[in-house]
């Protein structure tokens, strides 16, 4: 993102940016559930030595387009307008140990004759719509907006305690599982409602300094919703089981006899969640600026349960007055350390970006991430 200082004109933004992040999940299994493919043995067993005793992974995406006016709202103070956006968004999140990764991609022929354990085992997928509108500063560039939120997709899983016993022929398997699932009920297109607040300060800083420039405070679907008559099983299980194997648990989680032999209850619930909120804290780069050079640095994070705070610190060189380039590392998140790009165009009307914050993940298979990025403008 960069700022300019000019009184701004109308303006129409599209935003697009996706990502996929793990401390152990190699590109080459992850890209098989969002690209599609087959998950070799061989890619299994490699990726199976790298897990860890507990190990996150986390992605989303947001698809946006925004309109801000330049036509003044308040006589006394012509520098606010009115502006509006809707998007669509998605978010998962996970951790999980070594011993669920090798049992649910290797099968339980590694643990024969032991007894693993699964407490903490942790994941959850959202997808929503946004929709709304407030107002902007158009010499500031601050902004805030109330949006509706229409959730379409959630699930929800927690294993609070548990362990799974296997014996040496592996024919009999013992389950002690306390935990819940949630999902949004499937018939109806929009599973509740909820609302969220979009905002963005901009505030400069070191004027009349060597070190100067604009500090940016920006959130994103900080809010709540809440889903209509939910699926909500709850476990509470410690038996030794016999006869049937975990694939057909899997295959078969609404069959009432299973549910009754593994200790599962189902009910509809309407409940209450948090949105995976995004904020951002840090200094941009000013559009603006004579100096070919600038820095950019700050602190990001989502308002879930898996995600740590995300640090970056990054470079931006212009070498001409419409091109500018820049890199970036970063650590934290759902991952570790990563290295990133981008490229900006931009005219008096148009402005074109594109990036990715994960750029070894874009070329070499056995990385831990993905990421991709692209903005466009039109002032007029």
């Amino acid at each position: 993102m960069q700022y300019d200082s000019t009184l701004a004109k109308n303006k129409i933004s599209l935003q697009g940016d996706g990502f996929e992040l793990s401390t152990a999940l190699y590109n080459v299994i992850a890209s098989k559930f969002i690209f599609g493919g087959t998950i070799s043995k061989e890619m299994s067993e490699k990726t199976f030595q790298f897990q860890r005793a507990s190990n996150k992974i986390g992605g989303g995406f947001n698809l946006g387009i925004e309109y801000r006016s330049a036509h003044p709202i308040f006589k006394k103070n012509k520098e606010w307008s009115w502006m509006i956006d809707v998007s669509e968004n998605g978010h998962f999140s996970g951790d999980y140990s070594d011993n669920v990764f090798g049992l649910l991609f290797l099968g339980n022929a590694h643990f024969l004759g032991e007894t693993i354990e699964i407490s903490g085992t942790y994941g959850r997928y959202e997808q929503f719509l946004s929709i709304g509108g407030g107002i902007h500063n158009r010499k500031t560039k601050s902004f805030i907006t109330i949006n509706a939120i229409f959730p379409q997709n959630f699930f929800n899983l927690a294993i609070d305690k548990g362990d799974i016993g296997f014996s040496n022929t592996g024919d009999e398997w013992n389950l002690n599982a306390e935990g819940t699932l949630l999902s949004a009920n499937s018939y109806a297109y929009f599973k509740g409602l909820g609302a969220a607040l979009n905002f963005g300060v901009y505030l400069p800083f070191g004027k009349g300094k060597k070190f100067n420039g604009i500090i940016e405070i920006t959130g994103r679907n900080l809010g709540f919703y809440e889903l209509n008559k939910a699926n909500y099983y709850t476990v509470h299980t410690h038996k030794l089981y016999s006869g049937f194997s975990i694939k057909d648990l899997v295959n078969n989680v609404d069959d009432i006899n299973l549910m009754d032999t593994l200790g599962i209850s189902k009910r509809e619930k309407t409940r209450g969640y948090l949105l995976p909120g995004f904020v951002q804290v840090g200094k941009i780069v000013m559009a603006d600026s004579a100096k070919r050079w600038q820095s950019f640095f700050g602190l990001r994070f989502y308002t879930t349960k898996v995600y740590r705070p995300m640090i970056y610190a990054g470079v931006n060189f212009q070498p001409v007055s419409t091109v500018s380039i820049g890199t970036q590392l970063s650590y934290g998140g759902y991952g570790d350390l990563r290295l990133g790009l981008y490229v900006n165009y931009f005219t008096k009307r148009w402005n074109v970006g594109i990036g990715t914050e994960d750029l070894l993940g874009a070329l070499m298979k056995y990385q831990f991430g993905y990421s991709g990025l692209i903005r466009a403008s039109w002032t007029f």
